[in-house]
């Protein structure tokens, strides 16, 4: 008997492993294309990076257009909370920091005061606001373009660093799979051992 046949799986465990540990590698290399037999061969995330790119800005675009923040910041649920702050805000204004300045209301401002005070501030920024929003929201799209600001940002962020934070976060899940396909090379050669035994 050939006592070799004893090692195949130990080989195809290791060969497992070192199958996946490549084609992990091709990932993220080579990181700039290289010509080979006349076939470009690039990292798959190195060549899919402008296209990723391009797919974020799309995405982006949608999910944070002005429209979509201008409607955010318009809804009832936002108008009831910067209602809120601007009370607080009002409140704290009319009572420090106004007659901090002109020191002589301190002599003539009420509790009464105050609160009517507050209540007209209020209601006059509530107004203005919404007004505001429209009036900015055209020229805060013109100086920022969320989809090109976006795409930039991905094109051009360097690949090692994507590669070591994947790497360090996702280590033990990837060893984990090493193992696995490991133990699978090993139970495929025990049952290669099995049969030619058996035969």
């Amino acid at each position: 008997m050939n006592y070799f046949i004893f090692f195949i799986p130990i080989l195809n465990a290791i060969l497992g492993w070192l199958i996946f540990d490549t084609l992990l590698l091709f990932v993220f290399h080579p990181k700039k294309p290289v010509f080979f037999l006349g076939k470009k061969i690039e990292g798959l995330l190195p060549s899919m990076q402008d296209e990723v790119a391009f797919i974020a800005g799309e995405w982006s675009q949608q999910i944070l257009s002005i429209e979509k923040i201008e409607e955010f910041l318009l809804s009832n649920e936002s108008k009831i909370e910067i209602h809120s702050y601007l009370e607080k805000k009002a409140d704290d204004f009319i009572r420090y920091k106004l007659t901090e300045r002109i020191s002589l209301l301190k002599m003539f401002i009420t509790e009464g005061i105050i609160v009517q005070a507050k209540d007209v501030l209020v209601e006059e920024l509530d107004k203005m606001i919404p007004e505001l929003m429209k009036a900015f929201a055209p020229k805060v799209s013109e100086k920022i373009n969320i989809k090109e600001a976006i795409e930039f940002k991905i094109k051009n962020y360097p690949l090692q660093n994507l590669e070591k934070q994947i790497y360090k976060i996702a280590y033990k899940k990837i060893l984990a799979i090493k193992i696995f396909i490991a133990s699978i090379g090993f139970l495929v050669g025990f049952l290669e051992i099995s049969f030619f035994i058996i035969s």
